[in-house]
C-alpha cells in the first residue's frame, strides 16, 4: 500500500509542477514522517518556498502547501529543509568519521579519489569496519592504486586506504604510501593485467576510477595513462583524479588530464582544485571552463580550508616540496599532536612513522574563496579517517558543509543559500548519475527521491572544528534523515539508527 501511495503522489507531483497539492487537508494519508512548515530548497527544480513534506517507506511521497498527517510530525518552521549533503571526497569511513560527517549534514559519503579494489570489500576491514553498521550511505570508485597493488603484490585483499589503515593497526604494516603500487612502474604485460582488474572493479559496481596520480607521479607513464582513460571511456565511467602537482600553481597537471580526456572521450572529475591551484586558481578554473566549451565532460571540487592533509611519505615530499608549496618545515604540523616541524624532526618522523599524517598550511583565504564561490565547483571535504578522539586530524571531514553555510553564505554573503546547497547536493549527485542512476534519486527534494534530508537552522549553522581542536561537531544541523530514518533528531545523534547503505553502480 505504501508504494502505491508513492506512485499516486508522484503522479500528482508531475501534474502540479513540483508540488503535491491534496484535495483535502491530508486526512486520507498518514505518512511515516512529516516535516511541516520548513523552507524547502530543491536545487534541481529551483523550489524555494514554505512547504510540507511527507515521507513513506524511505522515499519522499508528497510535497505540499496543504497540511499533512504523519505517524511522526516535526515542526520545521524557521528551518531549511534541503537534500542530504553528498560528499564525493571522503576518507572518513570509520564509525567515528561517519558520526562527525552526519553531524555536518552528510547523508552520503563516497571514497572516489583513492577508491577501493575489490570494491565490495571497501569498509569491511576490522577494526574499522562500517559496512554492517553504517550511519550514512557509503561507496567507492575502483581504486587505480589498489588495482596496481593487485598487480605488483598479488594483493587481492587490499580494498583501499581503509585496508591500508586497518593493516597498520592490526598488523603493524606502516608502509603507507611506500607500497610498491606508489613506487614501481608497470611493464607492458602488467598494464594488461591492470586493465583486467579495473574492468573487474567497474563490473562489480565501482563508481568510476579513482586515481591518486600525484602520489605516483614518477611511475605512471603515458601508456598506463592511456590505458586507464580508454577503459573509462569504453565503460562511460568517470575518472576522479588527484592531478600531478606542479610548482606553486603550475597548471601542467590539469592540462595533462584535459588532453587525455579530449583524446579518449572519458569524463573526468578533478579533486580539490584549490589545493593544487593555489594563487593560480583563476587560471585553473578558466582552463576547466575552456575545456567544457570544447566538449570535455569535466567537473571539479574544493574544500573551504587553507591547509591540506596527507601522508608524510606522499610522493610530493620526496620532491622539492618547500618550493612546490612555497612553505618551510614550520608550516607543517604532525596531525596527531599538532606539533610543528623543524628539519631534524621532519627527517626523523619520515623514517619512523611513514604511515603518519601531516597538515601543511600553504593556501590563502583569498584563493580558497575563489574556488568556494565559483559556479559549478562542488563542495567536497577530503576528510581523513578518525580512529580515536586522542589522535587529531584536520577539520575538513568534520565541519566543511557548516563552514560553507555559516561563513560564506551567512557571514560573508559571497554565496547564496541556494547555490551553496546545490554545491553540496544536486551537483555531486549530477556528476555521478549518468553512470550510477541511483544517484538521480539523491541530491533532490522531489517526489520519488530518496528521503535523505538535512534540516538546518540558517541563523546558527556554523563549523566548530579547528586544527587545534578538531573534534567539535558542527552547530545548527537540527535533523538528518538517512533512508527515511531520523539519524539526527533535534541536534542529537540517534545511537541505534544505522540506515546507511552501500552505493554501487
Amino acid at each position: 500500500m505504501r508504494y502505491a501511495l508513492i506512485v499516486l503522489a508522484y503522479c500528482c507531483c508531475i501534474a502540479g509542477c513540483g508540488d503535491t497539492t491534496q484535495d483535502t487537508p491530508g486526512d486520507t494519508i498518514i505518512y511515516d514522517l512529516v516535516f511541516n512548515g520548513g523552507r524547502v530548497i530543491d536545487p534541481e527544480s529551483g523550489l524555494d518556498a514554505i512547504r510540507n513534506i511527507g515521507i513513506v517507506a524511505g522515499s519522499i511521497a508528497a510535497i505540499s502547501t496543504e497540511p499533512m498527517r504523519g505517524s511522526m510530525t516535526i515542526d520545521a518552521s524557521g528551518l531549511v529543509v534541503a537534500p542530504g549533503f553528498i560528499n564525493l571526497h571522503s576518507h572518513s569511513w570509520t564509525p567515528l568519521g561517519q558520526e562527525f560527517e552526519l553531524k555536518d549534514g552528510v547523508t552520503t559519503a563516497l571514497e572516489l579519489e583513492a577508491g577501493a579494489y575489490p570494491v565490495k570489500q571497501f569498509g569491511t576491514h576490522a577494526p574499522i569496519a562500517v559496512a554492517g553498521n553504517a550511519r550514512i550511505n557509503f561507496g567507492a570508485s575502483v581504486g587505480h592504486a589498489w588495482a596496481r597493488s593487485a598487480v605488483l603484490e598479488a594483493d587481492d585483499s587490499a580494498s583501499g586506504a581503509d585496508h591500508m589503515r586497518a593493516s597498520a593497526i592490526t598488523e603493524g604494516d606502516v608502509r603507507g604510501l611506500e607500497r610498491p603500487a606508489f613506487r614501481e612502474p608497470l611493464a607492458p604485460d602488467q598494464r594488461e593485467e591492470l586493465r583486467k582488474h579495473l574492468e573487474a572493479g567497474l563490473g562489480e559496481g565501482g563508481l568510476g576510477i579513482g586515481m591518486l596520480l600525484d602520489y605516483m607521479s614518477e611511475v605512471v607513464d603515458d601508456a598506463e595513462m592511456r590505458a586507464v582513460f580508454e577503459i573509462a571511456a569504453e565503460r562511460k565511467a568517470p575518472i576522479i583524479v588527484h592531478i600531478r602537482r606542479g610548482i606553486a600553481g603550475d597548471p601542467a597537471g590539469l592540462k595533462e588530464i584535459i588532453q587525455y580526456a579530449k583524446a579518449s572521450g572519458a569524463r573526468v572529475h578533478v579533486c580539490h582544485i584549490q589545493a593544487n591551484a593555489m594563487s593560480n586558481i583563476d587560471e585553473f578554473l578558466r582552463l576547466i571552463g575552456e575545456a567544457r566549451d570544447e566538449g570535455v565532460e569535466i567537473t571539479t571540487e574544493s574544500f573551504p580550508y587553507n591547509g591540506a592533509s596527507t601522508s608524510i611519505t606522499a610522493a610530493v615530499f620526496s620532491r622539492d616540496w618547500q618550493t612546490i608549496f612555497d612553505i618551510t618545515y614550520e608550516d607543517v604540523e604532525w596531525a596527531a599532536t599538532g606539533e610543528r616541524f623543524n628539519e631534524e624532526m621532519w627527517h626523523e618522523y619520515r623514517e619512523k612513522y611513514p604511515g603518519g599524517t601531516v597538515i601543511h598550511h600553504y593556501n590563502k583565504e583569498e584563493w580558497t574563496s575563489v574556488a568556494t564561490n565559483a559556479p559549478d565547483v562542488i563542495v567536497a571535504a577530503d576528510g581523513f579517517p578518525i580512529f580515536t578522539l586522542e589522535q587529531k586530524v584536520a577539520p575538513f571531514g568534520i565541519g566543511t558543509n557548516a563552514r560553507v553555510l555559516g561563513r560564506y553564505v551567512r557571514e560573508k554573503g559571497s554565496l547564496s543559500l541556494q547555490d551553496a546547497i546545490a554545491k553540496m547536493t544536486y551537483l555531486p549527485a549530477k556528476m555521478l548519475q549518468d553512470y550510477s542512476p541511483s544517484m538521480a534519486m539523491k541530491g533532490r527534494i522531489k517526489v520519488g527521491a530518496d528521503a535523505d534530508i538535512t534540516v538546518f537552522d540558517p541563523a546558527t549553522v556554523i563549523d566548530n572544528a579547528t586544527y587545534a581542536d578538531p573534534y567539535q561537531a558542527s552547530s545548527g544541523i537540527v535533523h538528518v534523515l538517512v533512508g527515511g530514518q531520523l539519524a539526527i533528531s533535534d541536534g542529537e545523534l540517534q545511537s541505534d539508527v544505522y540506515a546507511g547503505r552501500r552505493v554501487l553502480r
